[in-house]
């Protein structure tokens, strides 16, 4: 017996002030927006994805959602969410072979992340803007049985617009950071009513659990099951294949490489700086800088040659180019990885890694995927947006946390004179990540229970 279409399946929802008032702020904040866009225009800045974020769903996207081959449409907003959905996507394959996934994001990153790693999903595309009209559009046009959100996206509108038409919305890998919490937590009448449309949220820690009640989610609805981040399929790089980035990159195959992952404005000269003082007594230490960001290649280029080195590109490389510019009298070549989606690998070459965005006021990023190729791993203080996963870390000492560039150059130094310091640390982040895996699992067993519930 052929089932119900979920946007055939309306549910008349009484008036709530919220949305209401919701939508009034947002239609008085529209010139804002109108305003942000052109001015991203006039300085020649992509709009990239905004048709879709309008409401145009594409065509790959469409009509995929049939009786037997259901529609689970998950979405993942930048870069590190897309990550961590690969192994609940890997897992809902293996439980619902016959269910189709399509992808949204919100960053461009996140979608390039998304192509890059081939995740298997029917179609990628952006993310609906939370207007009056919008999300009604998108959900009519591709009709999901659910949806799945990644961490802490909470779309008042959206959410309502599922609700009306019996569609169920979850959150996994659900964290509040200590930035987010506080601005959540003073509105939380509204916030309380936006939780109340999930059906279930699956959160990282019992921090963030007791931060979801206090922001009046039901106690029904929240469950402690950890982070995908750790079933992520991380990369195999052979021998073989270390050496063939090391000749790419322009380093020998037997200097020690300083690797600085995920850096960002103002970030690059702390290490270049740092580069400068460690050379004294490293002098064959070899350096790459990946931003988290590509786009700032030239300028990140630009600073190393102000420091006298000479910049070999991968982008430019990959493109075909010369990939070395030398600088006047450079007395070596800093490489600079200004690609997506290789970092992974890249990973293989470091003897010592600094994870970026953590001298900096940013929260840090993701380190796993270092640790899994065992490589130690040094960050900053400022590592907010990973809380849960700075603290195991550094309880097991799988990692090591600087307060300045003073004392990371003093960390970086010990690590390369020590090769035990090394591979102690190594051990204990192979012993970290394997005591964590299994969270993807749990949390497609509630997804392909919710979704049985739609059919």
């Amino acid at each position: 017996m052929a089932s119900e279409q979920p946007n055939q399946r309306r549910h008349v929802l009484p008036p709530d002030w919220r949305k209401v008032a919701w939508d009034a702020l947002l239609i008085l904040l529209s010139p804002l927006l109108l305003i942000y866009l052109l001015g991203r225009l006039v300085r020649g800045k992509s709009l990239q994805g905004l048709r879709e974020r309008l409401g145009f769903v594409p065509l790959a996207a469409r009509n995929l959602d049939r009786p037997d081959e259901p529609l689970i449409w998950i979405h993942a907003c930048s870069a590190g969410e897309v990550g961590a959905t690969e192994p609940i996507i890997r897992e809902l394959h293996q439980a619902e072979p016959h269910a189709h996934v399509v992808l949204s994001t919100i960053t461009p990153t996140g979608r390039q992340v998304a192509q890059t790693r081939k995740l298997e999903v029917e179609a990628l595309l952006y993310f609906p803007l939370d207007f009056p009209g919008i999300s009604e559009r998108v959900l009519d046009a591709l009709r999901p049985r659910v949806v799945v959100v990644a961490e802490t996206e909470l779309w008042p509108n959206f959410f309502a617009a599922a609700a009306q038409r019996g569609i169920p919305v979850c959150t996994v890998n659900g964290r509040l950071s200590d930035q987010s919490f506080p601005r959540y937590r003073l509105f939380r009448r509204l916030t309380r009513w936006i939780l109340g449309h999930l059906e279930f949220i699956c959160v990282q820690s019992e921090l963030d659990a007791q931060r979801f009640l206090a922001l009046g989610a039901d106690p029904d609805q929240v469950n402690i099951v950890g982070n995908s981040k750790f079933d992520e399929s991380f990369p195999h790089v052979p021998p073989e294949g270390a050496a063939k980035w090391r000749q790419d990159l322009g380093f020998t195959q037997e200097q020690p490489i300083l690797v600085a992952a995920s850096t960002h404005p103002r970030e690059e000269e702390l290490v270049l700086a740092c580069y400068e003082r460690l050379r004294a007594t490293h002098p064959d230490l070899g350096l790459l800088i990946a931003p988290r960001h590509p786009e700032r290649g030239d300028a990140i280029a630009t600073l190393i040659g102000e420091y006298g080195y000479g910049c070999r590109r991968r982008s430019t490389q990959a493109a075909g180019g010369e990939p070395a510019v030398a600088a006047p009298d450079a007395r070596v070549q800093v490489a600079l990885l200004d690609t997506i989606g290789e970092l992974g690998e890249v990973y293989s070459i470091a003897t010592v890694v600094f994870m970026g965005g953590s001298l900096v006021n940013i929260g840090g990023h993701n380190f796993l995927q270092p640790m899994a190729l065992h490589r130690p791993v040094i960050f900053g203080p400022h590592m907010h947006n990973f809380r849960d996963l700075t603290g195991m870390a550094l309880r097991e000492g799988a990692a090591l946390q600087v307060a300045n560039p003073e004392e990371l150059c003093e960390t970086v130094d010990r690590l390369l004179n020590f090769e035990a310091d090394r591979q102690l640390l190594a051990v204990k982040a192979e012993a970290l990540l394997a005591r964590n895996t299994g969270a993807a699992r749990k949390m497609v067993d509630r997804i392909v229970d919710l979704l049985e519930r739609t059919l």
